[in-house]
């Protein structure tokens, strides 16, 4: 198993990236192509995330009076605040904890996070707005990241049936978030760089890629944290969310399972 201070690759993908520190034969398993640990296909290292996302909150404004010369009130309401809860559009609740804050149990609200987009933007979490998605931590570095990036691109994979999942995300009906956690390298921050040469090597216009941009290696990232039940200290480990933003299924393989299953096509 590959964990966050162990060296670099048991299971990894015969794609070597030009700026991958190792590369490493395609796994052989029976469906996770992932040095799993714990319940997850976990695999690889560590990182965190950085951004994090909460709850703003209005304030909310008072109602005076003033009472005219005939006795009558002429009441004079001012504008009330509203709360922005995360609201979405699709029916759904962006959680409003902000990782590594929040409960990470199933049937729970997911924890807010946002990140950096191949353009340069920040992405948050809220725009998945009432779709169901798969949300998967992975290092640029480690190998079985690599190979399932690579079956998510419709390329040769050690990862099985994801056929489904591929579909549901091409037709919209699940989504898929990637978030890098390390760069190419060392378990340090991504950069827009990396997210560009990741997308180069593994190109789907469908996939949320998203890197974190936290410095540092001592495994202090929000996400890393907030997801460790998950991960166990390997990569990519990954959760599927529901619509409505609540934690619905822990654990690569079953979220891979499930989200194809209910979710794709």
């Amino acid at each position: 198993m590959n964990v966050r201070f162990a060296a670099i690759g048991i299971l990894s993908t015969s794609l070597a990236l030009s700026a991958c520190v190792t590369e490493v034969d395609p796994p052989e398993d029976d469906g996770a192509a992932d040095d799993t640990v714990g319940d997850d296909a976990s695999d690889d290292t560590t990182g965190g995330d950085d951004t994090t996302g909460g709850e703003e909150t209005g304030s909310t404004g008072e109602t005076t009076g003033s009472t005219d010369d005939a006795g009558t009130t002429d009441e004079e309401t001012t504008d009330e605040g509203t709360t922005d809860e995360g609201t979405t559009g699709g029916g759904g609740e962006c959680g409003t904890e902000a990782a590594p804050a929040g409960t990470l149990e199933v049937g729970q609200p997911f924890s807010h996070w946002s990140g950096l987009t191949v353009e340069g933007d920040e992405w948050d979490y809220c725009e998945m707005a009432g779709t169901p998605f798969i949300l998967v931590i992975s290092g640029a570095w480690c190998g079985p990241c690599n190979d399932l990036a690579s079956g998510m691109a419709g390329m040769q994979t050690g990862f099985q049936n994801l056929g489904p999942v591929i579909a549901g995300v091409e037709g919209g009906t699940l989504g898929f978030v990637e978030v890098l956690l390390d760069n190419f390298n060392d378990f340090g921050a991504v950069t827009q760089a990396d997210l560009m040469q990741w997308e180069a090597a593994y190109p789907n216009e469908h996939i949320h890629l998203v890197g974190d941009t936290t410095p540092g290696t001592d495994g202090g990232e929000p996400l890393w944290q907030y997801l460790s039940p998950v991960h166990m200290g390997g990569l990519p480990a990954g959760v599927l969310v529901d619509a409505d933003f609540n934690l619905e299924v822990t654990g690569l393989n079953e979220a891979l399972a499930a989200g194809g299953s209910q979710y794709g096509g």
